[in-house]
């Protein structure tokens, strides 16, 4: 499982969801700062959902507060890459993660890689 932050627009039709995601996809990977300002004007103006306030930013996507369909895609995509449309309850979604936080051991648990188990020589 994988730690992101993702924005989208969530659009009430295939064929404008796949206007805007053809749109986006006119700017180059050197362009990524551009397209996320156009992703943000278009998240304000088109998307159906409540973060079209905050440009498209859902912030971190939660396994349970997300589309089952919507998480599962994500969990397929690779950081910074424009990906979509994916058909919800919703509408059609069409994302971008703009975070992955690394995974590792964070020591919260007091558990770390070498604690487990009953030590070296041991069966």
């Amino acid at each position: 499982m994988r730690s992101v932050e993702l924005s989208h627009i969530v659009l009430s039709s295939p064929e404008l969801a796949n206007m805007i995601l053809e749109t986006l996809e006119s700017y180059s990977a050197d362009e990524y700062t551009l397209m996320m300002k156009t992703f943000g004007r278009l998240a304000k103006k088109y998307s159906a959902c409540g973060s079209r306030h905050t440009a498209g930013h859902l912030g971190k996507l939660e396994v349970h507060t997300a589309a089952p369909e919507l998480y599962e895609a994500v969990m397929k995509t690779p950081e910074k890459k424009l990906a979509g449309p994916v058909q919800t309850t919703f509408g059609y979604h069409i994302y971008i993660i703009t975070h992955e936080d690394p995974m590792g051991d964070t020591g919260i648990d007091g558990i770390t890689g070498t604690a487990l188990g009953a030590g070296d020589g041991t069966l």
